[in-house]
């Protein structure tokens, strides 16, 4: 996929608990068009996911993160945004998240780190729905 089909005018509202990860997310997806609400927990996420007068058309979340994690996050926002796409991120392997529980199989991720022309076509993928799955290796996330 080239640079230029990365592009997109989607909202994506980013939650991560790391201000460095959060920044290079934001500014990345900010380069290639997207509008981008960041957001350092999940609960500060569901506050601005209300108060947002538009629609959001994907949820980029980390799983880990300290109170409300990324699983959870998604949970809320499904039940706002039905039609809502989700994509997790962590540093760990999606093996290892869905052996926690944490990861169904199957599941939209990208392993930490990344640079943000991977995340910005991985996200244009997971929008058009040509990305069923897991893009950390390639593959859906594995069940353990």
């Amino acid at each position: 996929m080239s640079e230029g089909s990365a592009r997109g005018s989607e909202t994506i509202l980013l939650v991560e608990d790391d201000p460095a990860v959060r920044a290079v997310a934001r500014r990345g997806l900010t380069r290639y068009g997207y509008t981008v609400i960041p957001a350092s927990c999940g609960e500060e996420a569901l506050e601005l996911a209300e108060k947002h007068a538009g629609g959001i058309d994907l949820l980029l979340t980390d799983i880990m993160m300290p109170g409300m994690n990324g699983v959870e996050v998604g949970a809320a926002m499904l039940l706002r945004e039905p039609n809502l796409k989700i994509f997790y991120m962590s540093g760990y392997a999606d093996q290892d998240l869905v052996r926690q529980g944490l990861l169904s199989p199957g599941s939209t991720f990208l392993q930490k780190p990344f640079t943000p022309q991977d995340l910005a076509q991985n996200i244009r993928e997971v929008i058009d729905g040509s990305n069923p799955g897991s893009v950390s290796s390639g593959q859906r996330a594995e069940e353990a």
